[in-house]
């Protein structure tokens, strides 16, 4: 298991290595980065004094091995608009995406893995066909339009869930329930996928002539479609800690996602590729978990068979 974890690691530095090269590549490529974060109507020697200070001087070379040892030291550089590190801002917007996603991750998994399993095991009958209809509708309403529609109905015809902002539990649910919509629906269909071919094998088919009890056999059969179903509900996650801009946005909610609408808006170059890595480094250790936990549930995985 050691060695299975070692390979997936180094696999994830070599991901990682590669995706702030590119992040590197494109800050240059897209201009004189002096000049992109310089005001508008600054002289050629403010330009020239931004490049000498932020190094943008020395050899590309250079520049690119200072910019890893920046990264791996955790220095993100200083934000061009709040004039404060890139960290500190990252590190406090960080955990309240964490939040918002964590609570519409568990909302998407718990609902979403026992509809797919009850779909799967009543494949053919009503249940399963209103199961499906729901999942197709998760996954094509936008979450803006579901965030909207939420807002309409629970917090003005409705008054009993606060529309914006942070203010406790309550001001969490709609935002999570309009951030983990798509996902539940993925997962539904996902697990119901599953379900009915792990029903369809000869295993499954045997516990069935043996007699064995229905929760033994929900167990048997969820516990062998499990490995997709861990594979997308940990990318799901991944997207949803990475995809919040529009759903903080529109809930005022304060997180990554905000933080980098505000970027934007202030041309902050720092803090937006701030931003970027660390909702790369975000998934990348998601997907080494993602790699673990398969280990852990099929041994054939880390012994290298299929």
């Amino acid at each position: 298991m050691l060695r299975f974890a070692l390979g997936r690691l180094i696999q994830g530095i070599v991901a990682l290595l590669v995706v702030l090269t590119v992040v590197f590549a494109l800050a240059r490529l897209s201009g004189d980065y002096a000049t992109l974060i310089a005001p508008p109507d600054a002289s050629a020697e403010a330009i020239k004094a931004i490049q000498v200070k932020l190094g943008l001087d020395r050899p590309i070379v250079v520049q690119y091995f200072a910019y890893l040892g920046d990264l791996f030291t955790g220095n993100l550089g200083d934000s061009l608009s709040f004039g404060s590190p890139v960290s500190e801002l990252v590190g406090a917007a960080l955990p309240d995406t964490l939040v918002l996603a964590g609570v519409a991750f568990v909302f998407a998994v718990v609902v979403g893995v026992p509809l797919g399993l009850l779909a799967g095991t009543k494949s053919g009958g009503w249940i399963d066909a209103a199961v499906r209809f729901l999942a197709l509708i998760g996954q094509s309403v936008p979450s803006f339009w579901l965030g909207i529609l939420l807002v309409f109905m629970f917090a003005v015809n409705i008054p009993i869930l606060p529309a914006s902002g942070q203010s406790g539990f309550l001001s969490i649910i709609l935002p999570a329930i309009a951030l983990g919509a798509f996902p539940l629906a993925s997962v539904t269909r996902l697990t119901r996928s599953a379900v009915l071919e792990v029903i369809g094998k000869d295993q499954t088919l045997f516990l069935r002539a043996k007699g064995v009890g229905r929760a033994r056999l929900a167990w048997h059969t969820l516990r062998n479609a499990s490995l997709p179903v861990v594979t997308l509900s940990g990318i799901q996650l991944g997207n949803l800690i990475s995809g919040t801009i529009v759903i903080e946005t529109l809930f005022a909610w304060p997180g990554m996602g905000q933080l980098a609408i505000q970027a934007i808006n202030n041309r902050d170059y720092t803090l937006i590729q701030g931003v970027v890595i660390v909702n790369t480094v975000v998934f990348i250790v998601l997907l080494f978990l993602i790699d673990i936990s398969y280990g852990v549930l099929d041994p054939r995985i880390r012994r290298g068979r299929d």
